[in-house]
């Protein structure tokens, strides 16, 4: 392939740059040791919950992504936010977050997830999705089935400092092909062509193979781990984003381990399909509109793994604003919820007007309680 851009971005640490930082259990606020040939590397003192990561601050600052551009490119907002998000417990079955510490992607530039993202042409050897046909009939047209690519870095603390310990990479994956055509008046025309699954998840797992295979070509990554997720986007007009429906290891060699499925699941509320936690989504919302019958839309994402609930997103609008009306209707809903909804998964409500967010709601999983906030 033509030598992409890249060597110098395998991060910093690699050649030595990231060599001091701070006691992890100091407080963030110590100036790290450095010298004249130092650039000086600190993480995120708190650490909110075992399940995030502590960030490295390099020189006083956050780094973006190389290909931050490319990865806010998706079908809806949901989507680009469980496409990231969702990477990052493909890596926690990997990279503990006791012992990594986390870094958005400084590995593949913004130019060489471009040119992976094309159709492969002459003029672009490295492009992933495949060649075109010329053709703008769904029947006919051959369709791109990679749509983005996101990288997350995984570093490790030794006595010179931080160094690369692992890489995940996310490959979303067209459900859908959304394109565009033109008349010969330049009136734009977007068009809609349905994949077939089966050969979504065979070209995904291909192309995670393809960029391992490149990633080992550089140097200072031939035994890095690297964790490859595939995801699936869900339509641009769902309310639920996508799944990461597959996730493969690379310890070493040129290509994925194995791909294990995930048992990830969403659907959402109200639903037509018979089953106990629609009938509990219907009562909670039978409740509250009941109580408060002038309510815009009550809507729900559950999010399933191997068919049990994990977790319950709600969303309510309302078409009331005063103060006193957001708190009666809050603690209604805290009602409601802890009578109908489902003991074991973790319940989210948010309580929007016009105005924003009016109040939120959450239980942890495995607790009783509901915690609550009115937003002044």
């Amino acid at each position: 392939m033509n030598k992409p851009r890249w060597k110098m971005g395998v991060l910093l640490a690699s050649l030595g740059l990231l060599a001091a930082c701070t006691d992890l259990e100091k407080s963030s606020e110590q100036t790290p040791q450095t010298n004249n040939n130092l650039v000086p590397v600190e993480t995120t003192t708190n650490q909110l919950s075992n399940a995030y990561y502590r960030a490295l601050i390099v020189d006083g600052t956050y780094k973006s992504s190389q290909n931050r551009g490319v990865s806010l490119e998706l079908n809806s907002t949901v989507n680009m936010k469980d496409f990231e998000s969702g990477l990052l417990d493909v890596a926690r079955s990997v990279f503990s977050t006791d012992t990594y510490y986390f870094q958005e992607g400084q590995v593949i530039t913004e130019e060489v997830a471009q040119s992976w993202l094309g159709r492969k042409t002459e003029d672009n050897p490295d492009g992933l999705n495949p060649t075109g046909n010329d053709s703008d009939d769904p029947k006919t047209r051959v369709p791109k089935y990679l749509s983005q690519i996101v990288e997350q870095d995984y570093l490790v603390q030794t006595e010179k400092g931080f160094e690369l310990g692992g890489i995940a990479i996310g490959l979303a994956m067209n459900k859908i092909d959304y394109y565009t055509t033109k008349d010969e008046k330049d009136r734009i025309y977007t068009h809609e062509q349905e994949l077939d699954i089966a050969k979504i998840e065979e070209n995904a797992k291909k192309y995670g193979n393809q960029i391992v295979r490149r990633l080992r070509g550089e140097e200072g990554l031939e035994s890095i781990p690297i964790v490859v997720g595939i995801f699936i986007q869900s339509p641009q007009d769902s309310l639920a984003g996508g799944v990461y429906k597959f996730e493969g290891l690379s310890q070493e060699g040129n290509s994925v381990d194995e791909w294990v499925e995930r048992k990830e699941e969403k659907i959402l509320f109200p639903s037509n399909e018979e089953s106990e936690d629609a009938s509990h989504f219907a009562n909670f919302k039978n409740e509250i509109q009941s109580f408060f019958p002038n309510l815009s839309g009550v809507t729900g994402i559950g999010r399933y793994n191997n068919s049990q609930l994990q977790s319950l997103e709600i969303n309510i609008m309302t078409q009331f604003y005063g103060e006193t009306e957001i708190i009666a209707f809050t603690q209604h809903i805290t009602d409601a919820a802890s009578q109908y909804l489902p003991q074991d998964a973790q319940i989210e409500i948010k309580v929007e007007s016009i105005d924003g967010i009016e109040s939120f709601v959450a239980r942890d999983n495995g607790s009783q309680n509901f915690t609550y906030h009115i937003f002044d």
